[in-house]
This record gives structure tokens, C-alpha cells and sequence, in this order.
């Protein structure tokens, strides 16, 4: 269940950007929690004529979401593979080299800026679904269980993600091989997720490669050919996903934008995270931080 506020705080911290082909509006708010964890990532200026957009839920601590908040972009274009254009691979190296950092010996020295408390040790992780769109593809790279999904002006709901849970039955596979165990649905007795950044005690084994630890920082990346029938993609932490379906949170957001074509993106966000959001926290759900981001294609 968790520990919860009396009261859910439900400030939100909104903003909206556009350029000749997209634009956005992103919407975050605390909720129930005891302390907002995520981040967020929305960027039209990537070389290569791209865009980023990206959502970090955060657990065991804001320091690793907010890390990648902050050098997720510059890991990314200074990439080789970038440079080339295979972006695909770049985004999987990228998501490796945050892990990378971590372990590295300076680690904490970055992390302090983002910690609550200054000193010790870190045990946080990260969910990263971070979404780069170019003028002919989206690539969605995944790790963890938070969302992106394209919404068609025929009313179609494309999931660009699949959920890394301990249930999956290739996951509880390289969890086994790494000598971890799934119990009750969590991953050592403690995670219910299989992939994230950080969470850097399940990725001690040296004689593993990255994507073989018991929890990996390795995204699935799937691509998707941009075509003009695309109206809008949602991408959201796992909170977002919890009391009502895609669709029909889809549904909700293309109602907005049917009646007002140049409707403020950040506002239909907002009006989202107040409707998915619980009115109490006697069922669990929709009472994790909440993080949303809404891309209209103009083209």
C-alpha cells in the first residue's frame, strides 16, 4: 500500500512547447505520495532534427529519475551512434551509460545535487521511458513499467511499450540465470519491476554483461514509421495507467482536441492527472506521483 498523505497535493507543475511539426504540453503532480519521485524530459532542439520526450518514475529515492532528467540529452547527442543516425542503438547505450555513471567513482558527487539527504549511499532506481521522434519514425526505448501509447484520428490506440514485470516470463528467466528469485510478484522480495536505471545492488555480478543482471538498465526500443493518420501519443508513469484504460484516457484527450484543435495540451494533461488521480487510498491505486506528457503531430 505505502505510506500515504492525509491529503493528496495536487500542485502541478505544467508547461507546453511546439515547433512547425509537434507540439506538447506535460503535467506532473505529487499526489498521495509522501514525496514526488519523477521526472521529466521534453526537448524539441536534439541534432538531427528530433525531438525527446521522456518520463523517469522514481523509487527508493528522487535521485536517480532527477539525474536523468537533468543528463539524459547530453549522454544521448554526444553518442556515437547518434552522430550516425542508428538511433535505436544509441538510446540502448544511453540507457547503459546512466547506469554507467552511477558506478562510476564521482557518482555520488553528482547524485548529491538530487538527494534529500547529503550523504550516504544510494539505493534508488528508476523507470525510463524516454520517446525520440525524428521526421519519419518514433523510436520508444523502455525500461520499467512506465507507458507511451499513439492515438490515431480513427481512434486506434497503439501501445509503444510493454511492461517489464516480474511475471514476464523471459524477465523471471535472466532474473533466475542471475542468481535473483521472483516471490509474490517482486524481485528479490522487494521490486515489482524487472528493468530500471540505478537500483545498482541487483547489478554486482561482474562476470554478467549489463542486460544479464537481475535487474537491468537495458531498454527494449521499439520503431514506429510516423504516418499522417497519427494524432497525439501519451506517454506516462505507471500511475497514470492504473483506474481507467489507455483508451479511454485516449478517448478523453481526443475529445478535448476534436472541440478545439489548438486546445493548451498542458491543460488536457492537467484535467487527466485530477481524474485519474483516487479520492481516497483504500484501494492503492491512483495514489503513486503522477507524470504525463501529451505530443500532438501537426503534420
Amino acid at each position: 500500500m505505502g505510506i500515504y498523505l492525509s491529503k493528496p497535493n495536487t500542485t502541478k507543475d505544467s508547461h507546453v512547447g511546439e515547433n512547425p511539426l509537434l507540439r506538447y504540453g506535460v503535467s506532473a503532480m505529487q499526489g498521495w505520495r509522501m514525496n514526488m519521485e519523477d521526472a521529466h524530459i521534453t526537448n524539441l532542439n536534439l541534432p538531427n532534427d528530433a525531438a525527446l520526450f521522456a518520463v523517469f518514475d522514481g523509487h527508493g529515492g528522487q535521485e536517480v529519475a532527477r539525474f536523468c532528467g537533468k543528463y539524459m540529452v547530453d549522454e544521448l547527442v554526444k553518442n556515437e551512434n547518434y552522430g550516425k543516425g542508428n538511433f535505436k542503438r544509441a538510446l540502448e547505450e544511453t540507457f547503459l551509460r546512466m547506469d554507467a555513471i552511477l558506478m562510476g567513482e564521482n557518482a555520488m558527487d553528482i547524485l548529491r545535487e538530487f538527494k534529500n539527504e547529503a550523504e550516504g549511499q544510494t539505493f534508488a532506481g528508476c523507470t525510463a521511458n524516454v520517446v525520440l521522434v525524428t521526421k519519419t519514425d518514433i523510436y520508444c526505448a523502455n525500461a520499467g513499467d512506465s507507458r507511451c501509447y499513439v492515438f490515431t484520428k480513427d481512434g486506434q490506440c497503439m501501445p509503444l511499450s510493454s511492461d517489464h514485470k516480474p511475471d514476464v516470463e523471459t524477465e523471471r528467466q535472466r532474473i533466475h540465470a542471475a542468481g535473483g528469485y521472483v516471490s509474490e510478484g517482486r524481485v528479490n522480495d522487494n521490486l515489482n519491476l524487472t528493468r530500471a536505471i540505478g537500483d545498482l545492488e541487483y547489478k554486482k555480478n561482474t562476470g554478467l554483461r549489463p542486460e544479464e543482471q537481475i535487474i537491468s538498465a537495458f531498454p527494449d526500443v521499439r520503431v514506429q514509421p510516423r504516418n499522417p493518420n497519427m494524432s497525439f501519443m501519451l506517454i506516462g508513469c505507471d500511475g497514470i495507467w492504473e483506474t481507467l484504460t489507455a483508451a479511454a484516457i485516449g478517448e478523453v484527450a481526443s475529445t478535448r482536441l476534436n472541440s478545439n484543435a489548438n486546445a493548451n495540451l498542458a491543460t488536457i494533461c492537467e484535467e487527466l492527472l485530477d481524474k485519474l488521480i483516487a479520492k481516497d487510498t483504500s484501494e492503492g491505486t491512483g495514489c503513486d506521483n503522477m507524470s504525463l506528457i501529451m505530443v500532438q503531430f501537426r503534420e
